[in-house]
């Protein structure tokens, strides 16, 4: 029988970490070296997450994959993917610069024979220190020439990437192509497909702190070169959708073909069932709550993340001692995108244009066909790009 699992993350020590996991999420990490990366749900190899609660404790999520199959993910998820489970959820502590790196998709992973699939990501700002920021897409005009030769000179973010400003609860969807790296005093979430394929062209001590072979690094530069997305819209970040729920609110964060990103604000005991036969994850990112499903209670607070499995039901119980006696949880799941993106939030009274936004500008918005709207809607020009800018850096919020 399954129920709501709760995991034991996987840790990646990467050059970029810092000390929040433990200072601000209060996870119960090490707290003597710097944490890059928190994997809360993954199934990726040897970098698996391992249960730490009720019948099913000290296995691996790859194991629970192989025992339950369709089972545990749903059959519209299995009937997809077969025994590949497609989303990888992390927490990312960027107290210095990450990497400058993009991601090939499902196709160029494929015809290049990686071992991974392609890779779309989007990240939720949890906290941003003031002054943070975020190296997101081309910069108007790059070329790949351009790139090749900013590679060459050495000025490899400035020089290639916009550098945006962050704010506590920004979504940025970063589709395959787009140029990215987060800078540093971010505390992040990140929902992704499942692998790590990439190509970095400045790989930010990763080499030397032996992550990356020399060889590998040095090829990545003319791949990130050949596959980049050369485009530019009004602003990197995603445009939230919120709806009432019962007294709850649910907040459509990002959306594309392989994932929903979704912020839950739960404020009473509420009773989950997805329509839909297929997993979630839960993560909570302020305050606490109890799950509540067959028996089976989980008590999980800020930082840590929940599997619920295909067909479960659960009562959500927000702790009365903690956020107000309210729960912030983000909700990830795989969509059928015009079933549970497109009609549902038409059906709500949400005007196409708004829809769209949940996807971003370009060529990886996965909503644009769906919603019959062309493909170059927010291409913008250098002055409309200039006012967004503006308009974003006076309203961020630098509080946590």
């Amino acid at each position: 029988m399954l129920y709501p699992l709760k995991f034991k993350p996987f840790l990646k020590f990467y050059p970029y970490g810092g000390r929040r996991f433990a200072e601000v999420l209060e996870m119960d990490v090490p707290r003597d070296r710097d944490i890059a990366e928190s994997w809360e749900i993954a199934d990726h190899g040897p970098e698996q997450s391992i249960v730490v609660n009720g019948a099913h404790a000290g296995k691996t999520l790859r194991q629970l994959m192989q025992e339950f199959n369709s089972e545990l993910v749903g059959e519209e998820v299995w009937a997809r993917y077969g025994d590949y489970f497609p989303l990888l959820v992390k927490f990312l502590d960027c107290d210095k610069r990450l990497p400058a790196h993009m991601h090939p998709d499902d196709e160029t992973a494929r015809l290049l024979g990686l071992n991974d699939t392609g890779k779309s990501e989007a990240w939720y700002i949890v906290r941003a220190d003031a002054g943070a920021g975020a190296y997101c897409s081309a910069l108007s005009g790059l070329t790949a020439q351009k790139f090749a030769d900013a590679i060459e000179s050495g000025d490899t973010y400035d020089g290639v990437m916009k550098l945006i400003p962050t704010r506590t609860g920004d979504t940025y969807f970063v589709p395959p192509g787009r140029l990215h790296a987060l800078d540093g005093g971010n505390l992040a979430f990140e929902i992704q497909q499942n692998s790590d394929a990439g190509f970095g062209w400045d790989w930010a001590g990763f080499v030397e702190a032996g992550v990356i072979p020399a060889q590998d690094a040095q090829k990545h530069k003319s791949m990130a070169v050949e596959y980049a997305l050369y485009e530019d819209g009004p602003q990197e970040q995603t445009q939230e959708v919120t709806l009432d729920d019962g007294g709850n609110e649910r907040t459509f964060c990002a959306a594309c073909r392989h994932f929903v990103l979704e912020r839950l604000t739960i404020r009473a005991r509420t009773q989950f069932a997805d329509p839909q036969l297929r997993f979630n994850t839960f993560t909570l990112i302020n305050g606490a709550a109890t799950f509540e499903s067959g028996g089976e209670v989980v008590f999980a607070k800020r930082g840590e993340s929940l599997l619920l499995p295909a067909g479960v039901e659960m009562q959500i119980v927000p702790n009365s001692l903690t956020n107000a006696g309210q729960a912030e949880i983000l909700r990830c799941y795989v969509p059928n995108l015009e079933r549970d993106v497109v009609s549902f939030l038409r059906a709500s009274g949400i005007a196409d244009r708004d829809i769209a936004w949940l996807g971003s500008y370009g060529r990886g918005n996965d909503l644009l066909p769906l919603l019959g709207l062309p493909q170059d809607l927010f291409e913008v020009t250098p002055q409309e790009r200039h006012e967004a800018a503006i308009e974003h850096g006076h309203s961020r919020d630098e509080t946590s």
